[in-house]
């Protein structure tokens, strides 16, 4: 019998045109990024981006740490005394797992070999294409993803609502690890969602292949522990006790693959895991203004995470998520069985963080950063929402008036992306009155230090003398002004960079961004009578970043 060939629209017949959609958005994607990366006048290939945010001279340090170890041991490094000799040098710093700043690290000496030499140990500049690169990766991811399991239009709404995820896209312009971490958090839960969403259990081989995906997010960042919560309790409401072995297969392969894939716990696992599990209980405590109060992290509002989250996705898409959501209630009532869906996983898993930011004494501070994780899945859940969107409207409009009025409202989402450039991590949505009224609510304006951008950076040179010293504040870390300091046109013109006294000041400059619970008296708003503005960086009549002139009178 002649086997019948499938339709030119059959899914199998799609397959590689929508994969060339989505590889060719997440180049897109690349591009867009690694246009505005520049923190400093260091490459002539790339635009002004955000400027050096305080957590990244140490990303890239040690991820160049990592990665030219590696090379000088070569294959030696098979041996357990040269990884000791590298995890256990007092260079290395062990506060996060090394996946993500090895990826920063990749990327720094990938874009050092085209840029040639620099006197610096390391550029921060040349580190951010890491994060461009996973974020290339996770368009692709959600893109292919929600085609899969949706079809195509969702899938590349859903892709491409992460362009108009102005925090998260902002995210992809660090060379922090906010984007290795989503980027692996979204694909261990996708993994399962993909595999694991079956009548039965999964056998012990998927089980243990996903289980190295695990163990590759459990080795970016501590958020990863988050991820089997939501992933137990949805496999044993599924199939019960027959969900223990693969839990079992699942979660060991996971713990394997991070204690394998990080040396450091090897020369003293007990001790060495309980340093890295209680790190974030035995440090200071982080002070955030939220409308209008100074609080300490442990003490925020039980609702900070919620309205974070929901200021700071642009009205459209929050709307077409809720659709999203909607549709899974729906789904999930007509089931007979009601039995959950993988969608219901990817659900609970967003769901989690939030929930866990929401118990008394848990830390949370720097907006969405610490959950910013859950923004992809959100990605999804906006796709699935449009898609339900376009249905509405086909069955009371032609199919061009549906997909016409779905396109230019997903259009309008992407003016944050563009707007707020390169100052992405100040976006608010329409939901405050934009950064303007966040402000006049008294949220944080700008709390990373992005804001003191490379083009803020080159107008101090044309503004302050040579030889001159220019007072910063607020110091977050002292290693974020030594690299300050290393920017090429400041150490050129003889620039000094010095920490703000307020009491007793050594220069009449002064450069500072807006994280109001961490500036002096003399810098808040309240006293602008007592200094002139020289430049200053602004969104929405908002100052973020600000060079100015100390009156002598003050």
């Amino acid at each position: 019998m002649k086997q019948q060939k499938p339709s030119p629209d059959s899914p199998v017949q799609r397959r590689p045109v929508a994969l060339l959609w989505y590889l060719l958005l997440a180049g897109l994607s690349f591009l867009l990024v690694s246009s505005q990366l520049d923190c400093a006048e260091d490459l002539s290939f790339t635009g002004p981006g955000p400027g050096m945010t305080v957590d990244e001279p140490f990303n890239v340090g040690q991820g160049v740490f990592l990665v030219r170890a590696i090379r000088v041991y070569g294959l030696g490094i098979i041996d357990p005394q040269s990884l000791r000799e590298i995890f256990e040098h007092p260079n290395y710093l062990p506060d996060h797992p090394p996946l993500g700043r090895f990826l920063i690290g990749l990327a720094h000496e990938s874009v050092a070999g085209l840029a040639g030499e620099d006197s610096r140990p390391f550029v921060v500049t040349y580190g951010r294409y890491g994060s461009a690169a996973c974020f290339a990766c996770l368009v692709f991811l959600v893109g292919w993803f929600t085609f899969k399991r949706s079809g195509h239009q969702g899938a590349l709404i859903a892709a491409g609502s992460l362009l108009a995820l102005p925090r998260l896209f902002g995210h992809a312009h660090l060379a922090a690890l906010e984007m290795p971490t989503a980027l692996f958090y979204t694909l261990a839960v996708l993994a399962i969602v993909q595999w694991w969403d079956t009548g039965l259990p999964p056998s012990k081989k998927c089980a243990c292949l996903t289980g190295i995906v695990l163990g590759l997010a459990l080795l970016t960042k501590i958020q990863a522990v988050l991820i089997p919560i939501p992933v137990i309790v949805w496999a044993v409401w599924k199939w019960r006790q027959r969900a223990l072995l693969p839990l079992i297969c699942w979660g060991g392969v996971g713990v394997l693959v991070f204690f394998v894939g990080w040396p450091w716990l090897w020369f003293d696992p007990a001790g060495h895991l309980s340093e890295y599990l209680g790190r974030t209980t035995g440090r200071a405590a982080l002070y955030v203004e939220y409308f209008g109060t100074k609080y300490a992290d442990r003490d925020l509002p039980w609702h900070y995470a919620w309205v974070m989250l929901l200021t700071t996705v642009p009205v459209g898409l929050l709307i077409c998520s809720g659709f999203g959501v909607t549709k899974l209630w729906r789904d999930f009532k007509t089931d007979q069985q009601k039995r959950p869906s993988g969608e219901l996983l990817l659900f609970l898993s967003m769901l989690w963080p939030l929930i866990l930011f929401t118990l008394p004494g848990i830390t949370v501070y720097d907006g969405v950063r610490l959950f910013l994780m859950v923004f992809p899945l959100l990605a999804i859940l906006i796709g699935l929402g449009a898609k339900t969107v376009i249905s509405w409207l086909n069955r009371r409009f032609s199919q061009r008036i549906a997909i016409t009025a779905v396109t230019l409202l997903l259009l309008s989402q992407f003016t944050g992306s563009i707007l707020y450039a390169p100052c992405w991590l100040s976006y608010y949505s329409l939901l405050t009155g934009g950064l303007s009224g966040a402000d006049q609510l008294g949220m944080e304006a700008t709390y990373w230090g992005d804001s003191l951008t490379a083009d803020l950076l080159g107008e101090v040179v044309q503004e302050v003398p040579g030889n001159s010293i220019v007072q910063i504040a607020p110091i977050l870390h002292p290693a974020w002004l030594q690299m300050l300091q290393e920017t090429p046109e400041i150490k050129r013109k003889g620039i000094q960079l010095v920490p703000f006294e307020s009491e007793r000041p050594v220069s009449p400059y002064v450069l500072y961004f807006q994280r109001n619970p961490y500036l002096p008296e003399l810098l808040q708003p309240q006293s602008s009578d007592r200094w002139t503005v020289v430049k200053e960086v602004t969104r929405q009549q908002v100052a973020l970043g600000r060079l100015i002139t100390l009156k002598a009178s003050r």
